[in-house]
Formats: C-alpha cells, sequence, structure tokens
C-alpha cells in the first residue's frame, strides 16, 4: 500500500501542535499550583505562630478560662463576654483578626470579637456553625489550620480549642488572616502567565504551520519532478 507523504506529515503536524497547545497549558497550571502552595505555606506558618501568641495573650490578661453560664470567665471569675481588649491588642500588634467563642451545646458563640459586621458592629452573638470547616475538628478537641469563610470573607486561619481541667472542649480562640490581597496578586498573575501562554501558542503554531508548509511543499515538489521523470522514461 503506498502511503501518502503529504497526509502523513499534515498528521505529524498536527500531533505536534497539540503535544505542543498541551505543554502550554500544564505549565500555565503547575504555576497557579505553585503560587497556591506558596501562599498557604507562608499563611500555615504565620496563624500557627500567632494562635500561640495568643494563648499568652489571654493568659496575661484573663489568667485561666473556665466555663460559666453561657460564657468564659476569667481567673476571677468574671465573664470575658464584651472584653475586647485582647482581641483588639492582637489586632494592633499582629495585624490578625481574633475571635473568643464559647461552646454552647453543639456549637460556638463569639463572645470577643475585632471582627465587624456588614452594619460595622462587632460580630458578638454569632455562631460559628456546624456547617464550618473547622467545626468537626474543633468538636474532636483539635486544632484547624486551613482556609476559612467568615462573614463571607475568605481567610487563612487557626482555631483552637479551650479545654477544662477535664479535658472537655468550653471554647474557641481563633486568628485569622483575609487572603483577598494575596489571591488577588495570584489571579492577576496567572492572568499575565494565561496572556503569555496565549502568545507561546500563537508562536508555536505559526511555526509549525509554516514547518509543515515547507515540508509538504518540498515533498510535494519531489513527487512531481519524480512523476515527470517516470513520464520522461
Amino acid at each position: 500500500m503506498k502511503i501518502n507523504k503529504v497526509k502523513l506529515i499534515g498528521y505529524a503536524g498536527m500531533l505536534a501542535l497539540l503535544a505542543s497547545m498541551i505543554v502550554a497549558l500544564l505549565g500555565f497550571s503547575n504555576s497557579t499550583q505553585y503560587m497556591n502552595d506558596i501562599k498557604n505555606e507562608l499563611l500555615k506558618e504565620q496563624v500557627e505562630k500567632n494562635i500561640k501568641l495568643k494563648m499568652k495573650y489571654i493568659n496575661n490578661s484573663y489568667g485561666t478560662l473556665t466555663q460559666g453560664d453561657g460564657t468564659l470567665l476569667d481567673s476571677e471569675g468574671r465573664s470575658i463576654e464584651g472584653r475586647f481588649g485582647v482581641v483588639d491588642e492582637i489586632l494592633a500588634d499582629l495585624g490578625d483578626k481574633s475571635t473568643i467563642f464559647v461552646k454552647t451545646e453543639d456549637d460556638f458563640k463569639r463572645i470577643s470579637t475585632n471582627i465587624m459586621s456588614d452594619e460595622n458592629e462587632r460580630a458578638v452573638g454569632t455562631y460559628l456553625g456546624s456547617d464550618h470547616s473547622a467545626y468537626q475538628t474543633v468538636m474532636e478537641g483539635n486544632v484547624y489550620v486551613g482556609e476559612a469563610e467568615i462573614l463571607g470573607e475568605n481567610y487563612y486561619a487557626a482555631y483552637k480549642p479551650v479545654k477544662d481541667k477535664n479535658e472537655n472542649v468550653i471554647g474557641l480562640l481563633f486568628v485569622g488572616t483575609p487572603t483577598e490581597r494575596l489571591d488577588d496578586i495570584i489571579k492577576r498573575n496567572d492572568e499575565q502567565i494565561t496572556r503569555m501562554d496565549m502568545i507561546v501558542i500563537v508562536l508555536r503554531t505559526i511555526s509549525l504551520g509554516s514547518l509543515i508548509a515547507l515540508v509538504t511543499l518540498s515533498v510535494m515538489g519531489k513527487d512531481t519532478k519524480k512523476d515527470n521523470i517516470e513520464k520522461t522514461n
């Protein structure tokens, strides 16, 4: 069976072009994932350090926390609900959002926070919610570190359970850094990379197309010359 060289070259060219586009798209995807990995690693280190610092702020200001009637009590038996000195100090010193929760039945209620609602009021009296990404981890008495959404805003956060002397969870400490600024930087980087990838793909397409055309014309020229020789003979 006679192989059509022109078709064979065309198929090979299309495969080369497809491979080139796949490589470019994979490069874009890997770059985006790399940027996100760096962001998460940096924020993880920050919130893990700051949740430990928050414990020092708590101990210095309130002493050992104990459970009261729907609230948490300081070492002198006074409720810390509505006292914002610690959370505001954390915001001023560390730049983090911060909240102290009390465990109420199967949820956690904010009793001190520097997070503001849309009405520019402190979000005290609001709840963590059982659908929160940190809920199951903290209910089991473990620290949660990761991404979280709070009142519609994305954070990288740490949630540390507050326990009584019997290791029962009675409250929760939160520190978090908004990710909006870093997300915007990554988004702009993605847009720039996308434009660069498109330029690379176009250039590769032109180069491959030109190469295929040249090779095809060369093969066609040789075949024509061969046919002419055969006819002459």
